[in-house]
């Protein structure tokens, strides 16, 4: 019974079954914004997904340095399910701005 809540509240365990969830959530996040932002694929029985929000679809369109320097966060940790998720960011007067995922 708890692992039927845990599901419908959270979503399939790991497997094919939350990949398969997961497809449909992106799926419908990009029908949302009317833009693909988010991808997904399998290489070598491995997933990747790459996000791209509407931040960093303004910073490649307009933010000059994004053509000058991109820095990748590669310094991850990993997750009980050995994900890993890297940043890609340029800079800016102000700091660090994301770039993608």
């Amino acid at each position: 019974m708890s692992q039927f809540v845990y599901e419908k509240t959270y979503g399939a365990s790991p497997g094919e079954d939350m990949v398969y969830d997961l497809e449909a959530l992106i799926n419908s996040y990009n029908g949302e914004q009317s833009v693909g932002c988010v991808k997904i694929g399998r290489e070598h029985g491995r997933i990747a997904i790459a996000a791209f929000t509407l931040l960093m679809r303004r910073l490649h369109e307009g933010h000059r340095q994004s053509g000058e320097l991109v820095v990748v966060d590669a310094s991850s940790g990993m997750d009980k399910y050995d994900c890993r998720v890297s940043l890609i960011s340029t800079h800016s007067v102000a700091g660090g701005l994301p770039f993608g995922c």
